[in-house]
């Protein structure tokens, strides 16, 4: 992986494990889950998402997504523009329009 782009992902100190759909991915800590998702995209190549549909800023709630914080007992509903990466977070449902894919290349159902 090449130096990632800090105008799209900010000063970041480390990158930390999620979980997305099962899989593991290392991301910038404490950036916008939907950031990291761009992450995922553009530096590990691991997914693919139609960024025309997000506002990025908590206007229309376009990018709802399912998961659970790393101390929490069970999942919940929040928008990716405003949870932000913590180390052990889990995604268990992506907002509409994103495709994960595995290490083969193929999407993760």
């Amino acid at each position: 992986m090449g130096s990632p782009n800090r105008a799209i992902y900010g000063d970041y100190q480390r990158l930390v494990a999620i979980r997305v759909r099962g899989h593991v991915f290392e991301v910038p800590e404490g950036i916008p889950l939907i950031r990291a998702f761009q992450f995922i995209q553009f530096e590990l190549g691991r997914m693919t998402c139609d960024w025309s549909l997000f506002c990025f800023n908590d206007t229309i709630g376009c990018c709802t997504f399912e998961f659970r914080p790393p101390t929490a007992a069970e999942a919940s509903w929040g928008r990716a523009c405003c949870e932000r990466v913590t180390e052990g977070l889990e995604v268990t449902t992506l907002p509409e329009g994103s495709v994960l894919f595995d290490e083969q290349g193929r999407p993760v159902p």
